[in-house]
C-alpha cells in the first residue's frame, strides 16, 4: 500500500499537515485529503510537486484569492 505525508509549501517554509493520505480529491480551489481512517482535510491551494516514489505531495498555499 502506497500511503503520501502532504506538505504546504507557504513560500517561506514548508510545514506537514497530513500523513498516511490515501486519497485526494479535486474540488474547487482545493483538495481533499483523505487518510487512511477516514478522516477528510480539505487544504485550498495548486499543486506544487507529486512524488510518488517517496509518497510526498507538496502544495503551493494560496494567499491572495479573489
Amino acid at each position: 500500500m502506497c500511503l503520501s505525508t502532504i506538505y504546504v509549501n507557504s513560500g517561506k517554509e514548508q510545514k506537514e499537515v497530513l500523513k498516511d493520505v490515501a486519497k485526494i480529491e479535486a474540488e474547487g480551489l482545493g483538495f481533499w485529503m483523505i487518510d487512511l481512517f477516514g478522516k477528510r482535510t480539505f487544504i485550498e491551494g495548486t499543486i506544487q510537486t507529486i512524488n510518488l516514489m517517496d509518497g510526498h505531495f507538496i502544495m503551493i498555499e494560496n494567499h491572495n484569492l479573489t
